[in-house]
């Protein structure tokens, strides 16, 4: 009867423990159910030339098309100023609205988080002033500076380049995560950019 006894308490942990083992399971590869993510980040963004710097918001939709495969759209604000401590004045301000589309394709992914490579086309809308000294462009629209030699160039204008992305995202339950992100911009005029930000999205 003591045999009987132990054999059932042993059965019934062993129950248990299986029980418990395949709601871990589920619980970890639940994000393969849902394959729609939307994610929402802040970062810092450099911008190459002109010693810009400044602050980075996105929004991106990301729609899962196989298990490694993934493709994105995404919306994007950058604001940026560049300061100068000796005259005690912003000699540049810079407001980029961009837009694109990506591939991603997961280099490495596991139950808990997952390493992706993208790449796409990118459009933005380029709003610049900028402090010059000396001579600048004929039909440049320009506000006089300080100093005589001195013209604030007021820029508009639209690009058209790519981006490329390594982003990471952690899965905590099933449907949260956040994640890192470092991009580079690639335009056909303009300066590039370098960005890094942390994301934070809700799979459905």
């Amino acid at each position: 009867m003591k045999n009987i006894t132990h054999v059932s308490t042993l059965f019934l942990k062993t129950v248990l423990a299986g029980f418990f083992v395949l709601f871990a399971l589920q619980g970890a590869t639940a994000q393969h159910r849902y394959p729609n993510h939307f994610r929402t980040g802040v970062g810092f963004a450099y911008i190459l030339d002109g010693d810009n710097s400044g602050a980075l918001f996105s929004q991106q939709y990301t729609r899962e098309l196989t298990d490694h495969l993934h493709f994105s759209v995404s919306g994007e604000y950058l604001s940026s100023s560049r300061y100068s401590k000796e005259i005690s004045l912003f000699t540049s301000r810079k407001a980029f609205v961009m837009f694109d589309a990506s591939f991603f394709y997961d280099l490495y992914e596991t139950p808990k988080y997952t390493i992706k490579l993208g790449a796409g086309p990118a459009v933005r809308r380029r709003s610049e002033l900028d402090l010059v000294r000396g001579g600048v462009e004929e039909g440049a629209v320009i506000t006089p500076g300080r100093n005589d030699d001195e013209v604030f160039v007021h820029i508009r204008e639209k690009d058209f380049g790519g981006k490329v992305v390594l982003e990471t995202d952690f899965f905590n339950d099933n449907r949260l995560f956040f994640g890192m992100r470092a991009a580079g911009y690639i335009y056909n005029k303009g300066t590039s950019i370098f960005a890094a930000q942390l994301n934070m999205g809700y799979s459905f």
